[in-house]
């Protein structure tokens, strides 16, 4: 198998067995690795899956020091990327803040990066480091790339929390901080494509914190984007899926069975692949 491959079953499997996925990547990985885009891509998920599903810091780190010693993190394109995953994990463990030797735009990736491993066992520290690292935002250009990850943290700390089945109001409160941060965060940083799946994210939180009407009010805007921009088949049905949970927790059944409609319309448009990993969205809603 070769690399992107190796990475893209390890990304498919990651959530559902981490430890495992933890596991390969140590034995196998850098084997395999070729190219400083590799090695990005690599360091990306090693601390994803060490830092935020396992919390393993201590491990993450020494993964990622044998990752910078490989020939392929000589180059720029993969050096840095390595260097703000070490960074983070060294914040979340506590061991020492290594933020004051980088330049603004990474200190407050690496801050936001830490936020979102802490976001299940501190919500304390990762509504702080998040905070911060919002705030220090504020000032960057446009196109610096802290915008893509402010927004990439804002889309996982929101989906984490919408999973718990009871929040602290701590909790509830960084849940939509986030939601609303990962949305302007995409419209600087994404395309059209990220900004309407913010609003579709910004539902599920709103929906999730006991306010169906706002959730409906950030459907009904995934919707008009999806719309504007082509109407894509995926996007319509997930669209309407947020319409129609959101109608429903209001109590508004005309609205629920309109929207169910319009999913199950675009639910059959889908190819067969889509349909498969659709059908448990289609039920819920139509249950």
């Amino acid at each position: 198998m070769d690399f992107d491959s190796f990475l893209g079953q390890a990304w498919d499997e990651h959530a559902a067995d981490p430890a495992a996925v933890a596991r390969r990547l140590a034995d196998d990985a850098l084997p395999r690795l070729g190219t400083p885009a590799q090695a990005a891509a690599l360091a990306s998920l090693a601390h994803h899956v060490w830092g935020e599903h396992l919390g393993d810091w201590a491990a993450g780190r020494e993964f990622l020091q044998r990752l910078a010693q490989h020939p392929a993190c000589t180059a720029d394109a993969a050096a840095p990327a390595v260097r703000r995953c070490l960074a983070s994990l060294a914040l979340c463990e506590g061991r020492h803040d290594e933020r004051p030797a980088f330049i603004t735009s990474d200190r407050i990736r690496i801050t936001a990066m830490a936020a979102a491993n802490l976001a299940e066992r501190d919500t304390d520290r990762a509504s702080a480091w998040f905070g911060e690292a919002l705030a220090a935002a504020g000032d960057l250009d446009a196109t610096d790339p802290a915008h893509r990850a402010l927004a990439v943290t804002g889309n996982n700390l929101a989906s984490t929390l919408e999973e718990k089945t009871t929040r602290t109001p701590a909790e509830r409160a960084l849940m939509i901080r986030a939601a609303q941060a990962a949305r302007h965060h995409w419209a600087l940083a994404g395309t059209w494509l990220e900004t309407e799946r913010a609003e579709y994210r910004l539902a599920m939180s709103w929906l999730q914190a006991g306010e169906p009407a706002t959730a409906l009010q950030h459907a009904r805007q995934c919707l008009d984007i999806v719309e504007r921009h082509g109407g894509a088949g995926l996007e319509r049905f997930f669209a309407w899926e947020a319409i129609g949970l959101a109608a429903r927790a209001a109590g508004d059944a005309a609205g629920h069975g309109q929207a169910l409609d319009h999913a199950r319309a675009a639910f059959a448009a889908l190819d067969e692949g889509d349909q498969g990993w659709c059908r448990a969205s289609l039920d819920k809603l139509a249950g």
